[in-house]
């Protein structure tokens, strides 16, 4: 027969545990069907994060990777300074993400890329292959771009006959139009998207010179369960072309 004093000091052994994390809580386990996931992501970044209905190529391809397993999603926008303050504080399940935070959270198989590149004017005549070709010319970026991008540092943009910030993309598209800029480094999805709104049916004075290793986007996920759905949804999504689906919604070509 078992001894009762034992079970008792084993059961308040692992009460004691839990809070400290060695013991997994039960609902890192399952993840009721019923129950939405609430994910955490930045404020507007078109083509792949759009507000007010939230929708976009990420969000859409988050949305039906959790479809795939029966799981219905909330996305929360915050600037991206706070999305992470959101998932530490549990006002969201997960966020996305391009760099891993496992001290934070489990990470998710990629369900998404962004994608970085030189872009110049079309009628450009110098021949651009890398960064460093980019030296003496007027070169625009976006916020942070030096923090972000293996193919950019600090000298190179020191190189530049100036390095201007661009914070809108619809003024980008008016200073490659107008030659302001000889070259812009950025996401070149969203400046195809960002002039197709503008001008629809007009040739991209802009063309793409060279494409950057493109970006590999994931879920950051607080729970292990929740991580593991969200990874079958994805196999099964990508084995279904949705992704090529959803990117037509947004863009009509990309270079």
């Amino acid at each position: 027969m078992a001894n009762p004093a034992l079970i008792k000091s084993t059961l308040i052994l692992l009460l004691n545990l839990v809070p400290c994390g060695l013991v997994k809580a039960a609902d890192n386990d399952v993840w009721p069907a019923d129950r939405p996931v609430r994910v955490g992501t930045i404020t507007n970044n078109p083509p792949y994060v759009l507000e007010n209905p939230s929708a976009g190529i990420d969000l859409d391809l988050v949305a039906e990777a959790f479809a795939r397993v029966g799981l219905k999603v909330e996305f929360h926008h915050a600037p991206l300074s706070r999305v992470q303050v959101l998932l530490e504080t549990g006002k969201v399940d997960a966020m996305t993400t391009f760099r891993t935070n496992d001290t934070l959270c489990t990470n998710s198989v990629v369900f998404s890329h962004w994608h970085d590149g030189i872009t110049v004017p079309r009628d450009i005549e110098l021949e651009v292959k890398t960064v460093q070709d980019l030296a003496g010319l007027r070169v625009g970026m976006f916020p942070g771009a030096v923090k972000v991008l293996d193919n950019l540092s600090d000298y190179d943009i020191s190189s530049f006959a100036m390095a201007m910030t661009v914070y809108d993309r619809n003024q980008l598209i008016k200073v490659l139009l107008y030659r302001r800029l000889d070259a812009y480094i950025g996401d070149y999805w969203a400046l195809d998207y960002a002039f197709r709104q503008l001008a629809p049916d007009t040739p991209k004075p802009y063309r793409l010179a060279v494409a950057f290793e493109p970006t590999p986007r994931r879920l950051c996920v607080r729970n292990a369960a929740l991580v593991e759905r969200f990874n079958q949804g994805v196999a099964a999504m990508l084995a279904d072309g949705t992704p090529e689906r959803v990117r037509g919604r947004y863009l009509s070509d990309t270079e």
